[in-house]
């Protein structure tokens, strides 16, 4: 699952950055941004631009982790200076929840690329390992679940024979029905189709 670090002071904008659909920690203050730094790995940080000496010193210390700086105003020297050390610079809206999401979602395919993470609705699933994150949930596959689950995706808008998945998985038949029942319950559609096969739908 993606996980953010938040430092923001303002209670009315933590309401909405909680709005966010990934793993969030929330800082008020330079001390829990140094200590949840230390103890904890990030994929993103977002940043009130008050906050700009302290990710300043994080990324002195060779801190290469995506930032995001977030102001109630946008002038020209805020975002020059705000680019000097972030990735990124959104002035607080009613609509910036929506653009910060579409900005992540860009930055985790540039950086992890879609073969290692696919995401499907509201799920992650990590390529490489046997991980699933839906709402801030960790799911574990089994094996025989994960590389059913690549072959769907891998011929997504095709149906796959039932005869064609036992084979490719040797498994048997009940087998088969067990491990799409469940993913099925984890929240992928499957649709069945009778003497055609099986299709992962979006």
């Amino acid at each position: 699952m993606i996980k953010i670090l938040i430092y923001e002071t303002n209670s009315y904008w933590i309401e909405n950055l909680k709005l966010l659909p990934y793993e969030v920690d929330f800082c008020f203050s330079e001390e829990e941004v140094y200590e949840k730094t230390y103890k904890n790995k990030y994929d993103f940080y977002i940043f009130d631009f008050s906050g700009y000496s302290i990710l300043k010193e994080l990324k002195q210390s060779k801190d290469k982790t995506i930032s995001i700086f977030l102001s109630e105003f946008e002038d020209f020297n805020s975002q020059k200076k705000a680019y000097k050390i972030a990735d990124d610079f959104f002035k607080k809206s009613s609509t910036y929840i929506e653009e910060i999401k579409i900005k992540i979602e860009y930055y985790i395919k540039k950086i992890y690329n879609l073969s290692k993470i696919i995401k499907y609705k509201n799920i992650y699933f990590h390529y490489n390992s046997n991980v699933i994150y839906k709402n801030k949930q960790k799911i574990e596959l089994t094996a025989l679940e994960k590389e059913l689950l690549i072959l769907f995706f891998k011929n997504k808008n095709r149906y796959l024979n039932k005869d064609e998945l036992l084979e490719l998985l040797s498994i048997t038949n009940g087998s088969l029905k067990v491990k799409i029942t469940n993913l099925r319950k984890i929240g992928f559609e499957i649709e069945n189709k009778r003497e055609i096969g099986y299709i992962l739908k979006d």
